[in-house]
């Protein structure tokens, strides 16, 4: 089995046992990138958006997930939401963790699936002038910016979040950093 169905094969695993209906961009196509640039899709507007709340439960199962690769250890959360979304699960599949939401998934990975679609590059309100990509591998919007030294994929896999959404929360994907109690 070549490396592109390998990764075909794990990113269509972990589609299966999160949940998620839709893949992460694992392609076997050659391609080569196009993309256009253009301001933020969402014109300024801004939407309520809340925090999002991890048990320590979950932030265990997260610590867990990004342990499993080596060298890829440091976990990265979704630190906000829109407004009436709610965290569900987490899964580490392939080679990247899964967070998979009420009405987004967001996937951290070493690798860029982005890089072989035509598609176009936004600015992300919000941000520190940080560049994402807009992409269709099939019948989701996806879109891919670079966060250190890994890739943060969001999308909302039934439709439920526009693009001008999505954007406005996928620059609150953070360092997880867990807090410690000083001894007394």
């Amino acid at each position: 089995m070549n490396y592109s169905k390998w990764i075909a094969t794990s990113v269509i695993a972990g589609v299966l046992l999160t949940g998620a209906t839709t893949t992460h961009a694992a392609t076997t196509s050659t391609t080569t990138p196009k993309a256009t640039t253009s301001s933020s899709t969402t014109m300024s507007k801004q939407y309520p958006v809340t925090n999002v709340n991890y048990s320590t439960a979950q932030l265990k199962k997260i610590t867990q997930a990004f342990a499993n690769f080596d060298g890829f250890e440091t976990p990265y959360v979704p630190t906000r939401m829109i407004e009436g979304d709610a965290f569900r699960k987490v899964s580490g599949m392939g080679d990247g963790v899964t967070f998979l939401f009420k009405y987004m998934t967001v996937s951290v990975s070493p690798r860029d699936y982005s890089y072989s679609y035509k598609g176009k590059t936004v600015t992300l309100p919000n941000s520190n002038n940080v560049k994402a990509k807009w992409y269709k591998p099939d019948k989701v919007d996806m879109l891919t910016f670079k966060l250190d030294d890994r890739y943060v994929t969001i999308s909302s896999p039934y439709h439920l979040l526009g693009k001008a959404k999505l954007e406005q929360v996928a620059v609150d994907v953070a360092k997880y950093v867990p807090v410690s109690v000083p001894k007394s």
